[in-house]
Order: structure tokens, then C-alpha cells, then sequence
């Protein structure tokens, strides 16, 4: 995988997307200018051409290593985009605005920053900039370059989306370059890049069919007529009855009346009747199964929201599960004993002694046994006092499902003389 060559398209990319973006400031200049002096309309091409400065300076950035060298390169080209701007006041200060500014941009990478790389604008930016320029220029009374505002966004919405995944995807590599693994670089960039792209492409269509909707009226104008009568045809109560529906109105008298009424009309088919009784039905039970599926989803994401909550608060708080076997010295409560016998049975008789007796061998413990005294198990209890045998009569009373006996509860009471 070269990871080079992808980092320089992305560079490419990234100085157009900017480029692109500050398009809106000079349609905004042009729009003045028109108004005032009655100059003509910008030229897409001449912008296109002013893109390719931020290329060359990448070059310059890359190749040229002596700094004064690197100065007289970028002078050179701003003499050069001087001498073909053309006649045009406006245009050739246009162009030198632009090659002073990738000048100066160009200077502090290489200076200040010590990169031959440049960074994305935020989207935000451009769609802030471009919105408020073309309010501008609706007030200042400009009409007719509304594609130009919408075309220009759109792309570089369809750029800003492609280098996000391109700067994140180098950045992966960077952080697990160190990594002992295989890391399959091509897999992941071609796998990841196309879903980019398929995403990207129908979302810029959609944005362009959405601003550009003239352009398909002549197409879907009929289609849009013939289902119009579709419909018409599948919820109407019948020819003859729609025939006198028209023709009523304009052969009813405009004088009084009297206790003459309307002809009754034809009476409907019955099917057309059961027809819309069953489209009242299924149209009602979608809407509430709709609805009973929106609530069921609503009350889902906040019961998980409320569990994950909760979860973090136990992390935050230090809330944590030992599931190692503790001593269980504080007493719950709450807690039921299920009979008599059960509480007097060998098995709990070995485990109430061993808290006793741990209880009682406290005031011979320093502080810090003291504070972990229900974090050590019975092993580590048993090196620690010296005891032989007793965690293994406990473990046997509290896990295993061995037979008890009172042998081994009069065994735990000699250990603990």
C-alpha cells in the first residue's frame, strides 16, 4: 500500500476543498462590481486555474530545501499570475489577492509549522460563508447566481466528507505503524473508501436534484399526471357519478330554487365502498403500528441510556465487583435464613466460626489488614495468621458440594484455640 501517494491526494484534495470555499468571497466582490461598474459574470475557469497555485506550492514545499531559493519560486509565481490574469482591473486583482494569500500560507507551513502538509477548513465554515455571502448578494439585488453558491457547496460538502475519512484512515496508520501485527492497509482503504464514496455520491445527487428541480420538471411533469389520474380513477366513486358532480354546478338555475333538488345521481358500486372501508382499516392500523413501534424504540434507547448511566456512575464512584470469595463480616439485614436447620447445620456452623473467629483476630492486625479485611480470601487469611487447615474446611463448607459433619465442624474449633 503506498501510503505516500494517498497522503498527497489527500493534500490535493484538501487545498481544493479550501480553495473551493472562498469561492462565495469573490462572487460576493463580483456581485458588487457588477452592480457598480456593470461588469460581467465570474468565470468558474479562472478560479479552476487559481487552484492549481496551492499545488505548486506543495511542489515548492516538497522539492525546493534552500529557503531563499524556496522565496524566489514563490515570487516567480506570483510575476506569473500577474502577467496572465488578463486586461481585466478586477480579475488581475482577484488573482493577486489569491497568489498572495497561498503565498503567505505557504510560508508559515514551511517557517512556522515546518510541514509540507495543509490542514482542512471546518465545513461549518464554508457553509456559514457560503449562506451569508449569498444573502448578501440577494439584498444587494445580484439574481441569477444562485447555481453558482449551490454548486460550489455541494462540492465541497462531496470533498469535505472524502479527506474526513482519508485524514482519519492516515491517521490510524500512524498510531499502529509500531504495531507487531499485520495490519492490512489496502483492505481497509479500499473497503472503507468505497462506502465513502457510494454515500457521498447519492447524497451530492440528491442535493443536486433538490436544487436543480427545473431541470427534471419536463420529465416529471407526465409521470406525475398520469399518477394524479391513477389515483383518481382508483378513489372515485364511479364515471357516471363524477359526470354529474361537474355537470350539476353549472346547469343549477342562479334563481330561487323552491323545493326543487338536485337529480340523485347513480348509485355507487358496492366495491368501491369496501374498497375504501379496507384502505381506511390498513391506513389506521399502519399509523398505529407506526407509532407503537416509534414508542417501543423511544423507550428502548432510554432505557439504555439510563443503564449506561448508571454504569458509569459506579464507575466514577469506584463501584466495583471482587469476585473473589470475601470474609463477609458485615451482617446483611435483609437477608433471610431459610429454616433452623439449615442455620444449624454443620456447613454453616464451619462458616460462622471462621467470620467469628476472623472477627476476633483483628485487634492483633495492623491498619492496613484491618481496611482490606474483606478483600483477602481464606488462603491468604490462613498465611497470614498462621492457621493450617482452615481454609480448606471453609472452602469445602462454602463451594463444594461435599457431605459436612460435625467432625469437621469440632476440627475448625481446635484450629482456632
Amino acid at each position: 500500500m503506498n501510503i505516500k501517494r494517498i497522503e498527497i491526494v489527500n493534500e490535493f484534495l484538501t487545498e481544493q476543498m479550501n480553495h473551493w470555499m472562498l469561492f462565495p468571497l469573490l462572487l460576493t466582490v463580483m456581485g458588487v462590481m457588477k452592480k457598480l461598474l456593470g461588469t460581467g459574470d465570474p468565470s468558474l475557469a479562472l478560479w479552476a486555474l487559481c487552484s492549481l497555485i496551492p499545488l505548486a506550492f506543495f511542489v515548492f514545499r516538497c522539492k525546493v530545501r534552500n529557503l531563499l531559493l524556496f522565496l524566489l519560486v514563490h515570487l516567480g509565481t506570483a510575476v506569473l499570475v500577474f502577467a496572465l490574469s488578463g486586461q481585466s482591473v478586477l480579475t488581475r486583482v482577484a488573482c493577486m489577492a489569491c497568489v498572495i494569500g497561498y503565498i503567505i500560507h505557504s510560508l508559515l507551513l514551511r517557517l512556522k509549522h515546518s510541514t509540507v502538509y495543509s490542514e482542512g477548513m471546518p465545513l461549518a465554515v464554508g457553509v456559514v460563508l457560503s449562506a451569508v455571502t449569498a444573502l448578501f448578494q440577494y439584498y444587494q439585488g445580484t439574481r441569477g447566481w444562485e447555481n453558482y453558491y449551490n454548486i460550489t457547496l455541494i462540492g465541497v460538502i462531496a470533498l469535505y466528507f472524502v479527506i474526513y475519512f482519508m485524514d482519519h484512515y492516515l491517521d490510524f496508520l500512524s498510531m499502529n505503524k509500531s504495531s507487531a501485527g499485520f495490519l492490512p492497509a489496502a483492505e481497509m482503504f479500499h473497503s472503507g473508501m468505497g462506502l465513502v464514496l457510494g454515500y457521498t455520491l447519492a447524497g451530492i445527487g440528491i442535493l443536486v436534484l433538490s436544487t436543480q428541480f427545473e431541470w427534471l420538471a419536463g420529465i416529471l411533469r407526465p409521470i406525475g399526471d398520469l399518477l394524479l389520474k391513477f389515483l383518481r380513477f382508483l378513489f372515485s366513486r364511479g364515471s357516471h357519478s363524477e359526470e354529474v358532480a361537474e355537470i350539476a354546478p353549472a346547469e343549477m338555475p342562479s334563481g330561487d330554487m323552491g323545493g326543487m333538488g338536485l337529480p340523485p345521481g347513480e348509485e355507487p358500486f358496492w366495491l368501491w365502498e369496501v374498497l375504501e372501508f379496507i384502505a381506511i382499516v390498513l391506513f389506521g392500523a399502519a399509523a398505529l403500528i407506526g407509532a407503537g413501534v416509534l414508542l417501543w424504540k423511544l423507550f428502548k434507547l432510554v432505557q439504555k441510556y439510563m443503564v449506561f448511566r448508571y454504569q458509569s456512575q459506579e464507575i466514577q464512584t469506584g463501584e466495583a465487583y471482587d469476585f473473589r470469595e470475601k470474609c463477609e463480616i458485615v451482617k446483611d439485614k435483609d437477608k433471610k435464613i431459610s429454616g433452623l436447620f439449615t442455620a444449624l447445620s454443620p456447613r454453616e456452623r464451619i462458616r460462622k466460626l471462621y467470620k467469628k473467629k476472623l472477627t476476633a483476630a483483628t485487634a492483633r492486625m495492623d491498619a492496613g489488614d484491618k481496611s482490606g479485611l474483606g478483600l483477602y480470601t481464606a488462603r491468604e487469611w490462613e498465611r497470614k495468621l498462621e492457621v493450617n487447615g482452615m481454609a480448606e474446611l471453609y472452602e469445602r463448607a462454602r463451594y463444594s458440594d461435599q457431605e459436612i459433619t460435625g467432625a469437621d465442624v469440632k476440627r475448625m474449633k481446635e484450629i482456632w484455640k
